[in-house]
């Protein structure tokens, strides 16, 4: 059940490097960010409904985690991890990551888990599904373990574009002699 799953969830996420506990952390027991902790807040409000986790970096809303129960498609709970990133709601002191906060999306991260391991065989409905929602162009994608709170401010600083155009002028690829196809 959905509860079960929030203590594998929980689990994995402590293992990540976030502060998580759901019958703990939670926004209806007062909870906030707070600076200098990576909280993982279950039942954040939206406009929409309860998220079931957002996930803290200091007073930052860095990334929306949907929970499943077992039996459900885990990639599909991308849209509503997504719908909730759109609708967050913030309150005493938290704030939005810079360049979110009025566009489509608050939040410029996803994830989508009913807690158990990915097995390729089960593509849809295991493992950790995240989404990058900063580029429209991003696809979700399986993940075999949680990003901790580094891993999602690495990856917030990434600029992919500029990294595409120093590629396309870099030599090397004559110096190994390839193709540029």
């Amino acid at each position: 059940d959905e509860r079960e799953t929030r203590r594998l969830i929980d689990w994995q996420l402590l293992e990540a490097g976030w502060e998580a506990d759901s019958e703990v952390l939670r926004f209806s027991r007062g909870v906030r960010p707070e600076k200098g902790r990576n909280l993982a807040i279950a039942e954040w409000p939206t406009e929409g409904g309860l998220a079931d986790y957002v996930l803290f970096c200091g007073l930052e809303a860095i990334a929306v985690v949907e929970a499943k129960r077992q039996s459900n498609d885990v990639s599909g709970a991308i849209d509503q991890a997504k719908r909730y990133s759109s609708e967050l709601m913030l309150f005493d002191g938290a704030r939005f990551i810079d360049g979110f906060g009025g566009a489509e999306y608050r939040v410029p991260f996803v994830f989508a888990t009913y807690g158990r391991e990915f097995l390729e065989l089960l593509l849809t409905k295991s493992g950790f599904w995240f989404c990058d929602l900063r580029d429209p162009q991003n696809l979700r994608r399986p993940l075999k373990n949680w990003y901790g709170p580094e891993d999602l401010r690495d990856t917030l600083i990434q600029d992919l574009d500029a990294a595409q155009a120093r590629l396309a002028v870099e030599p090397f690829l004559a110096s190994f002699g390839l193709r540029p196809y």
